[in-house]
């Protein structure tokens, strides 16, 4: 949550109270008219607040030279000048609220793209403006403002000196990795509840996860959820289970994560799937990396979309399927998984269908060689979203056979983006094959792939 002091705001700020320096005339001739009329309408330093979004101005002469030409001269910039241009833009927002909500960011969106629709609007090829056209603007400035955000909650964390130290693994990407005691609650009183829920899961079993009284008390508890899987040595997850049941479930790891992150991460995959799936496949499919890319294209018709994705990424980055994801047989029960499947000490998510890549019926989360959790959506991608929450929940580093993938699956689709470190401790050398340590540093692989694919997208689009 972020707190603003309101006195910052007893006046508005030099970009309100003055023009912007626009590229061209024309542009600034269009756009005064509208600035004249929005700041007469502003009041108290309460009403500029709400109205920000509406009185915003581009601070042009802070924009790369890239920017102010294409938009004098009515033509598309280059990717990277868009993104300068993002940069500046989410720093200037920043300025009157640090984290404008999406609606506002529409606003600011929208404004744009109806003032420089040649320049900066979402286009089909013929020309004609794709949906609102500023679903794409929008998106990198609600991942940049998010990161930025994430990164200064980071830093606030690390260096509070409060609660149980942690390495920089444990604490990468969480903006409540340790936190306080609820104010109206003692030790005592959290414990208390835990033993409630104890009681609830004998008497109801897991089913007890839909009443409402077991979503309120584990969200009470969270922060002793958190006090538990922190502690050194760290406990086993039969342990965690033990103490925690209704943590191991499909909803209890997506609460969890987001009490964790702020983020909602099946709805931030959704999204994902939504806004760049297509762009992805279509990115691999016109430049294959390597044999294995050109396998799974040939096998796209018959695979559902998020499965291939998953699949293109694990190609390009040469890990092996099974580095994250398992197959059983559509009727197996968690105990013959058990005995059956050699299960890794790292999370697996374990598929059942007849095929893989085909109909799912089921699947199950796996980690230290058992199973901890079976899902009640029959989806891949619900699946997905269940095994990348272990990680974050249960303080896991991202193993080696798959950490390419699942940073990518970090930064681009659940949008956690610090500028420095990884969750992979290990990695599989493209040059060697073999396992090595890597410097806590970003992913040079996930990078490289995450600016092409920035470029693809916006050409693509």
């Amino acid at each position: 949550m972020v707190t603003l002091d309101l006195q910052i705001l007893t006046s508005p700020t030099p970009s309100v109270s003055s023009p912007s320096v626009l590229p061209c005339s024309s542009a600034s001739s269009g756009l005064s008219n509208q600035e004249s009329s929005s700041s007469e309408d502003c009041g108290p330093s309460s009403q500029i607040k709400k109205a920000w979004p509406e009185t915003f101005q581009i601070p042009w002469t802070a924009m790369p030279m890239d920017i102010r030409s294409a938009v004098a001269d009515g033509k598309r910039p280059s990717p990277a000048a868009r993104r300068q241009m993002v940069r500046v833009l989410a720093d200037e927002m920043r300025k009157y609220e640090l984290n404008p909500t999406r609606g506002q960011c529409v606003t600011v969106c929208r404004n744009i793209i109806r003032q420089y629709p040649q320049s900066f609007a979402d286009l089909r090829d013929n020309g004609q403006v794709l949906g609102n056209g500023y679903t794409s603007l929008l998106i990198q400035i609600k991942n940049r403002i998010e990161n930025l955000n994430r990164t200064t909650s980071f830093r606030q964390h690390r260096s509070s000196g409060d609660g149980l130290k942690r390495g920089p693994t444990d604490t990468y990407g969480c903006t409540r990795f340790q936190p306080d005691l609820p104010p109206e609650e003692t030790d005592e009183s959290v414990e208390q509840k835990r033993q409630r829920l104890e009681e609830i899961y004998r008497r109801d079993g897991i089913n007890g996860v839909e009443k409402a009284e077991v979503r309120q008390l584990m969200e009470t508890t969270f922060c002793l959820q958190r006090q538990q899987i922190n502690i050194l040595p760290s406990p086993t997850i039969a342990d965690i289970r033990k103490q925690w049941p209704y943590l191991f479930t499909q909803k209890g790891l997506y609460a969890h994560f987001e009490l964790l992150t702020d983020i909602k991460v099946m709805r931030a995959l959704e999204l994902a799937m939504e806004e760049c799936g297509r762009a992805i496949v279509e990115f691999f499919s016109s430049k294959p990396t390597n044999a294995d890319v050109r396998t799974v294209i040939s096998l796209r018709p018959d695979l559902e979309l998020s499965f291939c994705i998953i699949q293109l990424l694990m190609a390009h980055f040469s890990e092996t399927q099974e580095g994250l994801i398992l197959f059983a047989n559509a009727s197996s029960t968690a105990a013959d998984v058990e005995r059956t499947l050699e299960l890794p000490s790292t999370p697996r998510l374990i598929l059942f269908g007849e095929k893989p890549g085909s109909c799912i019926h089921k699947w199950m989360i796996s980690f230290e060689g058992q199973i901890i959790c079976e899902g009640i959506q029959p989806s891949f991608l619900s699946g997905l979203a269940a095994v990348f929450s272990t990680f974050y929940n249960f303080n896991v580093e991202y193993q080696a056979e798959a950490a390419s993938t699942l940073e990518f699956i970090q930064r681009r689709f659940i949008g956690i983006n610090p500028e420095k470190g990884t969750k992979g401790g290990q990695v599989l050398s493209k040059r060697t094959g073999k396992v090595g340590h890597r410097k806590k540093s970003v992913n040079t692989r996930v990078a490289s792939l995450l600016k092409k694919l920035m470029d693809f997208e916006w050409d693509f689009i």
